[in-house]
């Protein structure tokens, strides 16, 4: 975790070009790109999402958090280049294998081809090979879409004209119909769910998610919240107002001609010309003026969820690990929905510590029934883990959830890991909303606008919510704040 919790900056302005809302990685990553760009912005990160929870004495992540190779993802590499970040997260990631756990085998998809022969022909023996050939097949499947993600397109597309040039683009990349060779019933297949933020993964969504981590996880220092503090670090150095974590929005004001945010903490108005919402659109739908939520009621059921992945974390002492269990793995737990669990293991306050941060699909639902209910499935979660790992639970320390002990996640100001069902006809089986919202001036740059890429699609609504209001604002700035050259 994060070794300080940093103080934020308080407004230093009552007018800025763009305020950022909410605490996903788009919106930190669009905050540090408007400041190297030199517009004032002010980011609120409103949802509490943007450090880890308190339990206790201990701090803890609200998801497991892995990355792919930086180049993998040309976006994210591009935008650390941009930021002066690249040797910074460089430094902070470190390649781990992905294991794979069943009751009756463990083995990891090692990257060291040295480690990786032995290790398949200790488990598959004369299959091994085709295995192995099998998992570089599902790579190539992710690799195949990276010309037309580098050529940059305008994803999702707006109005008709966007919409009608998107269409001809897609013509040139027969790439984007490849799906992952992997069987339906494969583990490691059910990956996919646990790194894109869908239900119902499409083609591309399930192929790409599933190859860029395939060619080599690496777990950030610190978690996602760990990058979330580094990237609004710089987005500071740059100018960039960053207020604590614990800072929320009361009210978004869109009238009389006006856009802005009234903070919980402070009476005052801060204008802007633009508000970037980076916190799903039914958090920020209760921020509007009540007159003004209609807007967005067309909109929701085209992101809805009914299910999410539930996040528990275990503290134990680090002896108390099974031997051979490495930072990441995918669990087979057939009793459980989506039939496997997502595994971290990272570091505790005390040094003799581990956190085990362990994800399963859960109904929404659930959390009617209270904590009796979360506290059964949770019973569930530890029974599939007993089938890997019988020996561990005793030597427990800590056992949280942010569904029960996560104070924002009660209060109800936002969901941690939300499954989004995408219509069939979702653009590319990856994309759900555009960045333009339903409030003019207000644009959307969450994990809702490409919820099947993941963490991509999380960079690619940063970017392009980014180039939107510079477009606008060389057009026509509603607020005559722009600053010399």
């Amino acid at each position: 975790m994060s070794a300080l919790v940093r103080k934020g900056t308080a407004p230093g302005r009552h007018v800025y070009d763009v305020i950022v809302v909410g605490g996903q990685l788009g919106g930190v990553l669009a905050t540090a790109l408007f400041a190297r760009r030199g517009l004032q912005v002010l980011h609120v990160p409103h949802d509490g999402l943007s450090e880890p929870y308190t339990h206790g004495d201990a701090k803890l992540p609200f998801a497991p958090f892995f990355l792919p190779p930086l180049k993998a993802v040309a976006a994210f590499d591009e935008t650390l280049h941009e930021l002066g970040l690249t040797t910074a997260v460089a430094r902070a990631l470190h390649a781990v294998p992905l294991q794979l756990l069943e009751q009756d085998r463990w083995f990891e998809l090692s990257h060291d081809e040295k480690r990786r022969g032995p290790e398949l022909a200790r488990v598959f023996g004369a299959d091994a090979e085709g295995f192995d050939e099998l998992m570089r097949k599902a790579q190539a499947a992710g690799d195949a879409s990276d010309s037309f993600f580098q050529a940059h397109p305008d994803l999702p597309p707006e109005g008709l004209f966007g919409r009608w040039k998107f269409k001809r683009q897609l013509a040139r990349f027969p790439g984007l119909g490849l799906d992952t060779p992997l069987p339906s019933d494969a583990l490691v297949r059910k990956l996919a769910t646990f790194i894109g933020s869908v239900e119902n993964p499409g083609t591309l969504s399930r192929a790409r998610t599933l190859g860029r981590a395939l060619a080599g996880p690496a777990i950030f220092q610190g978690g996602r919240e760990g990058l979330w503090q580094v990237i609004a670090d710089r987005a500071r150095e740059l100018g960039a107002d960053v207020l604590a974590s614990d800072e929320a929005v009361e009210r978004l004001v869109l009238e009389g001609g006006t856009t802005g945010v009234r903070l919980t903490k402070n009476d005052t108005i801060y204008r802007a010309g633009f508000v970037v919402a980076a916190t799903d659109l039914d958090v920020l739908t209760r921020l509007v003026p009540e007159k003004l939520r209609k807007a967005a009621a067309k909109v929701l059921p085209t992101v809805a969820a009914q299910k999410a992945l539930l996040t528990l974390n275990l503290v134990l002492p680090e002896r108390a690990l099974p031997r051979g269990l490495g930072a990441l793995a995918l669990v087979d737990a057939p009793g459980l929905e989506g039939g496997a669990l997502l595994l971290q293991v990272g570091p505790a306050t005390k040094p003799d510590d581990r956190v085990m941060t362990v994800q399963v699909i859960a109904p929404l639902a659930l959390r009617s029934g209270g904590e009796p209910a979360i506290r059964a499935l949770i019973s569930q979660v530890h029974a599939a883990l007993a089938r890997v790992m019988p020996f561990t639970r005793p030597h427990l320390t800590l056992e949280s959830t942010p569904w029960i002990d996560a104070v924002h996640v009660v209060a109800g100001r936002a969901e941690v890991a939300p499954l989004f069902q995408l219509p069939p006809r979702a653009w590319l089986g990856a994309a759900g909303l555009t960045t333009s919202s339903p409030w003019k001036h207000v644009l959307l740059a969450g994990r809702q606008v490409l919820p099947g890429l993941g963490f991509e699609g999380e960079v690619l609504a940063a970017q392009r919510a980014v180039k939107m209001v510079e477009s606008s604002l060389k057009k026509n700035d509603p607020l005559k704040t722009r600053k010399p050259a």
